[in-house]
């Protein structure tokens, strides 16, 4: 299991490096777009109509996304280390909150449940 999460996070970080890369040819900050294997293919797409929804390059588009996915298992992980925290000064205060601690409880099942995800 935990290969195809390593693997799940290179495919993700790579795609978003390269649609990055796609992104910011299309706003030409890079002067060309070096294409391995179809030569100028790469640049023909990039510039298509479609490669534009809403007037937005699909590159800075994807590589959103792609970091989206990323960023969802970081902030379950700190999510869950933040409720663990407020536990402990919740212990020192000797005070609690019923909503602070359900989250609390919560937030190793979300870490969990995002983990699971493929």
């Amino acid at each position: 299991m935990m290969v195809y999460r390593l693997v799940a996070i290179g495919v993700a970080a790579a795609s978003a490096a390269a649609m990055l890369y796609v992104g910011l040819y299309q706003s030409r900050f890079v002067g060309r777009l070096l294409c391995p294997i179809f030569a100028e293919g790469c640049q023909g797409v990039a510039d298509a109509p479609f490669a534009r929804p809403f007037g937005i390059p699909d590159g800075y588009i994807g590589a959103v996304v792609y970091v989206v996915i990323l960023l969802l298992l970081a902030l379950s992980i700190l999510a869950t280390l933040a409720n663990i925290l407020g536990v402990r000064d919740m212990v020192s205060l000797g005070s609690f909150c019923f909503y602070c601690l359900m989250t609390t409880f919560l937030s190793p099942v979300l870490l969990w449940a995002v983990w699971q995800l493929r």
